[in-house]
């Protein structure tokens, strides 16, 4: 009783307190709580056990001789010694993480575990029971509990962040957590699809979103590992990389575990995880179960579905519909992120408005959806696609006469919002060089360039002379052998052949004169009669299309949308106000979770809201602290998540901003925000109040008191407290109606930074 009365009553603060040789009562009360925590009452303070244990998991690294008050058999004196005060306490929380037979200590011990994990990477101590506590966690994954494994999935996601530091302890590790996601939704798929409890299949969507980040946290050449199971080693079968795996546990989500009924080796099993550093089927026992029984009367017993009424109420459900989420995700984005608009940026930011020639509204309208340029069509009932036409560019920026148009695609799916550019393109761009320098063989119909001037005559001769007879007689001089028998130049005329006398040449020479004047008389009549005349050919001049939505319809075309195949898939969506309306809405929903969290400081010695939000500056400390939250954006230009932030400098220039490719978060840090007048300072008590998550940064001696800061809002607060040694108490409250899934359970939790 008096262990029990001890350790329900002192709270872990007792050890943030720095009293003289507080250390030395360390090992006192990790016996104690063991003690406790070693019967079978469940009326036992066993949650306050094992959160005084969980609070002093950073201890062992901080104090590196804590000595341990020790009883000696047959001796009445008690002596100190230096048993190993980690491996004890670990001990105690990795029995308690299988055994504890109460929920809520259940969940406690598992986030101890996650806590002391995460503690030993930073600290990079290489601990031989990390394995042993990841075997735990990973194991718990599949306990029947749904509370208990959902922290288990937690605590998953948070080593998301020291994925790095698990592969410098052991190279295979973070891909072995991957492996254990995989094998566990195929475990539980088949229960959890047809389960008629709504936390089976959201436990499902837990275990899928922890997939995506472990897939998009992994380096790619580590999910292209094969993947080594017993059976394809036995088989002599090639082996498949993990992403494989990854995608077909997906696609089993999508279409339902019967997919792979008839394939043994299609996905991972949890007896292909079996290794001598983890055992899948590790036995745990079982907890109280806190959650509601649910009953279902006859009618709803009686209510039998038909195959097609199943199929259709599964395609609606969470499991399928997430799983096509990630699938999508990781196709769009592994390997791929952040891109070069740096992290704020995951979509497309253009809409239908943007570089439409036809309508000037700043944001989508009536008058948008008027323009002859535009349509909607929607494909495979589940993408939204944009067709614009826009003026084309050249090369240099400008508008040439003569080029085409380009055609705008933006494509809205379950993934997200994507918009591409394109033109009709019959040759390398002109403006670009082809490889080697070189120019390219040919350009783009309709595009300028330059022509090709006439050639030069580069002759030497002067007007009057013969050129044929300096010519021939140049080669009689340089070449005799070239004369003719009577040694006759050979510009020079040979006499008449023999028998011919002078009349007879001169006849002869009349009658051809008189022939080819003749000949030349009817070649002039034939010029003069159009009858006789060839029209010549000539280049047709290009031809601009008249069509606004020309080159959109003949993309559309070579992409077979318009065949008749496609008709069923592809349809043209009639461009309404309640299309509008839609769209509107669709575009405002962000593409990842979003966070915004409120920050502030309190000096030693404030206690009102006036002189807490007046406070411009805080220690370094607290800097350091603001600075590791994220990385400063300016407003002004941010373009990911603002949280209710202006541009206009109203509510500060900068603020923390941190993202990954699935959650956004933007920090409200009142020390970043104006408060220079009565104004600002309402305006700021708006932004922060209006967060549901409030840090505090407290260097107040005394407690920091929920009422201090006026809200309906703030459903947790996470206050923080430096104390010595660097240390830091840090105690974590929330309403009651606010649900915790035991993650942060650790409340009045010290650890070391």
């Amino acid at each position: 009783d008096i262990l029990n009365t001890i350790i329900r009553h002192c709270p872990p603060r007792f050890f943030s307190l720095g009293l003289p040789g507080f250390s030395m009562l360390v090992g006192d009360f990790i016996t104690a709580a063991a003690r406790v925590l070693s019967t079978d009452m469940l009326a036992a303070p066993r949650t306050e056990a094992l959160t005084i244990l969980g609070s002093l998991v950073c201890f062992p690294n901080t104090y590196r001789e804590i000595p341990l008050l020790q009883s000696v058999p047959d001796v009445n004196e008690v002596v100190t010694g230096a048993k190993d005060v980690k491996h004890y306490l670990i001990n105690i929380l990795l029995k308690n993480a299988t055994e504890e037979p109460n929920e809520c200590a259940r969940c406690i011990a598992i986030c101890s575990l996650g806590v002391w994990i995460c503690e030993e990477l930073a600290q990079c101590t290489s601990h031989p029971q990390l394995k042993a506590a990841i075997n735990v966690i990973g194991v718990t994954l599949k306990f029947p509990n749904k509370i208990v494994a959902q922290v288990a999935c937690d605590v998953l996601q948070l080593l998301v962040s020291y994925w790095e530091k698990l592969q410098m302890f052991e190279t295979s590790l973070p891909r072995k957590i991957a492996e254990i996601l995989v094998a566990t939704i195929a475990f539980l798929l088949p229960s959890a699809e047809y389960s008629s409890v709504e936390t089976d299949k959201k436990f499902i969507v837990s275990l899928l979103l922890c997939l995506l980040d472990w897939c998009m946290a992994l380096p790619v050449n580590s999910l292209l590992h094969p993947v080594s199971t017993a059976a394809l080693e036995e088989q002599h079968l090639a082996r498949a990389p993990l992403l494989d795996y990854i995608y077909r546990v997906l696609h089993c989500c999508v279409c339902g575990s019967s997919t792979y009924t008839q394939q043994s080796h299609y996905t991972l099993t949890l007896a292909d995880l079996s290794s001598t550093d983890y055992d899948p089927f590790l036995p745990l026992a079982n907890v109280k179960n806190s959650e509601p029984v649910q009953y279902h009367s006859s009618a709803e017993l009686g209510n039998l579905l038909t195959v097609e009424e199943e199929r259709k109420r599964r395609s609606l459900e969470l499991i399928p519909l997430t799983a096509r989420m990630v699938m999508a995700h990781l196709v769009n984005h592994l390997g791929h992120f952040p891109l070069h608009g740096g992290p704020a940026v995951l979509h497309s930011l253009v809409s239908e408005n943007h570089d439409n020639a036809h309508a000037e509204a700043s944001e989508l309208s009536s008058e948008v959806f008027r323009s002859p340029n535009l349509q909607l069509f929607v494909f495979n009932d589940s993408t939204l696609i944009s067709y614009l036409q826009t003026p084309s560019e050249g090369p240099t920026g400008t508008s040439p006469v003569g080029t085409l148009s380009d055609v705008r695609v933006i494509v809205r799916d379950i993934s997200g919002k994507y918009s591409w550019d394109g033109k009709v393109l019959y040759g390398p761009l002109e403006a670009y060089l082809a490889p080697n320098g070189r120019s390219p063989a040919f350009l783009i119909s309709g595009w300028q360039h330059q022509a090709v001037g006439p050639q030069k005559d580069f002759s030497q001769t002067e007007e009057g002379d013969d050129v044929l007879d300096k010519l021939l007689e140049n080669i009689g001089h340089t070449s005799p052998e070239c004369l003719l028998p009577s040694q006759l130049n050979l510009n020079e005329p040979s006499p008449p052949p023999c028998g011919m006398n002078h009349d007879q040449e001169k006849e002869i020479i009349e009658v051809i004169l008189r022939q080819n004047t003749q000949e030349d008389e009817y070649v002039r009549r034939c010029n003069s009669d159009s009858a006789m005349k060839v029209t010549s050919q000539e280049q047709p001049s290009p031809v601009e299309p008249r069509g606004p939505f020309y080159f959109c319809r003949l993309l559309l075309d070579d992409l077979g949308m318009n065949s008749w195949d496609r008709r069923k898939n592809f349809h043209l969506l009639k461009k309404n106000s309640k299309l509008l309306r839609e769209l509107k809405n669709l575009d405002s929903r962000q593409c990842r979770e979003t966070h915004k969290i409120a920050v502030f400081y309190i000096a030693e010695g404030q206690e009102d809201k006036c002189s807490i939000l007046s406070n411009e500056r805080g220690s370094q400390a607290y800097e350091d602290f603001v600075a590791g939250l994220g990385w400063e954006v300016d407003l002004s230009t941010h373009c990911g998540f603002m949280g209710g932030l202006q541009r206009n400098g109203s509510t500060g220039q900068t603020a923390p901003y941190y993202a990954t490719s699935t959650v956004e978060v933007i920090f409200h840090v009142s020390t970043r925000m104006p408060s220079d007048s009565d104004d600002s300072l309402t305006k700021k008590l708006r932004h922060l109040g209006n967060d549901e998550v409030h840090i505090v940064w407290s260097e107040h001696s005394r407690d920091y008191r929920r009422g201090i800061i006026p809200t309906a809002f703030g459903d947790v607060s996470i206050i923080i407290y430096p104390m010595k040694n660097h240390m830091f108490y840090i105690a974590i409250t929330k309403k009651p109606e606010v649900c915790f899934h035991y993650v942060i359970a650790l409340t009045h939790t010290t650890f070391a930074i």
